[in-house]
């Protein structure tokens, strides 16, 4: 990027710090500044204060990948804020929502997740399910973790690290985000969209089979791991909700835990519960309609304003794309939950047929009950989403 470039990033990224009011909820360009105000917990306002933190990216927005590459190749000591254990660097260089790691051995730039030994065993429930499940399923292949992260579109971690008051969970690197990817093309046409969204679907649609609701789904946690963005990885599977058993039936949960943008209206209008699964297909529509038009389908200045376009469920679907999209996006995007596609029926919707792929990864995803044995911003004000 020129110098002149970068230059004019910056002025107009100074130029919006000073009109903060600027900025709309919903706006994939969304202002850093409004995504860091204080929430107030015990606020008696209905919503939350804080703005959807999945924007904005600008052009002189740095991801350090590797932020040990200087350390690689030179004799300097150590930062202060680099942690060694056993065989890996820890930083506290943020990425998304993993911090930086370094597998000293090898130099191979990795990412990590610490927490508390209280809470590391429900964090790291959901991978266990959805591991054994999997493996089951696949046991005359006898497939690694790694071809298993490939084949489902899972991002599993690498390693696990027992400290005294704490856990490391040590996750492979990643080349790019979802979010990041559309801000920097504004949009993705058709084919690029039907490929990209049909793994994604696929990522749910096995959480889904094994009893896991992944709430909180949006652009950030969908990343690439490939250098040619062709291939996709669902993270977070550690904050998904587990049901009570793999085959139950009944998905309703009761939390709020949601980016404002990808809320359903059953979120919004504080159901006490509501189907998990209709939420996640809900947050699918919001993401598909995003990457066909680089925007999301409801935005608003304030969080009512956003909250009340939600519940209206009005959205705007220009007639830019084809019919057969339009016709999916309705289909996810729609006010009363029972009237959602569920994921095992997106891949088999008319936008998908003349897709070779899609119609093989909806078999190769499908796992028989034969095969299983027996929280942006939190709307409940209690935490913030990243």
């Amino acid at each position: 990027m020129s110098s002149s470039s970068t230059s004019s990033s910056s002025s107009s990224s100074s130029q919006a710090s000073r009109h903060p009011s600027s900025a709309k909820y919903g706006d994939l360009r969304l202002l850093t500044q409004l995504s860091s105000s204080p929430t107030n917990s015990n606020s008696s306002t209905p919503f939350p204060q804080s703005a959807d933190p999945s924007g904005p990216l600008t052009p002189d927005t740095i991801h350090l990948l590797n932020p040990f590459a200087a350390l690689a190749t030179t004799n300097l000591p150590l930062l202060p804020s680099v942690r060694v254990i056993g065989e890996y660097e820890l930083s506290e260089t943020k990425l998304d929502d993993f911090k930086c790691a370094r597998h000293i051995p090898s130099g191979e730039a990795l990412l990590y997740k610490e927490f508390s030994l209280e809470v590391i065993r429900q964090r790291l429930e959901p991978y266990q399910r959805l591991i054994s499940v999997l493996q089951l399923s696949n046991k005359n292949s006898q497939l690694t973790l790694e071809q298993l992260a490939n084949k489902y579109h899972i991002h599993f971690f690498r390693d696990i690290i027992s400290l005294d008051r704490t856990a490391v969970v040590l996750y492979p690197n990643y080349t790019n985000n979802l979010h990041q990817y559309i801000t920097e093309k504004h949009r993705l046409n058709e084919n690029e969209s039907r490929n990209l969204f049909s793994q994604i679907v696929r990522a749910v649609q096995i959480c889904h089979r094994v009893g896991l609701i992944v709430r909180d789904l949006k652009l950030r946690k969908i990343i690439f791991n490939d250098n040619n963005n062709t291939h996709l990885l669902l993270t977070g599977i550690d904050e998904a909700i587990m049901l009570s058993t793999p085959t139950t039936t009944d998905d309703l949960v009761s939390s709020r835990f949601s980016c404002p943008v990808y809320a359903c209206p059953e979120i919004v209008l504080n159901r006490q519960m509501y189907s998990g699964k209709m939420a996640d297909s809900w947050s699918l529509g919001i993401i598909l309609y995003t990457m066909l038009f680089g925007r999301y389908p409801f935005c608003d200045r304030t969080l009512v304003g956003l909250f009340i376009k939600i519940g209206r469920c009005r959205p705007d679907i220009p007639r830019t794309i084809s019919l057969k999209a339009r016709s999916l996006l309705r289909s996810l995007i729609r006010v009363k939950p029972e009237e959602r596609l569920l994921t095992q029926d997106i891949l088999g919707h008319v936008w998908f047929s003349g897709d070779r792929n899609a119609s093989t990864i909806s078999m190769n995803a499908s796992i028989t009950n034969s095969s299983i044995n027996e929280d942006l911003v939190v709307l409940n004000h209690n935490n913030n989403s990243s």
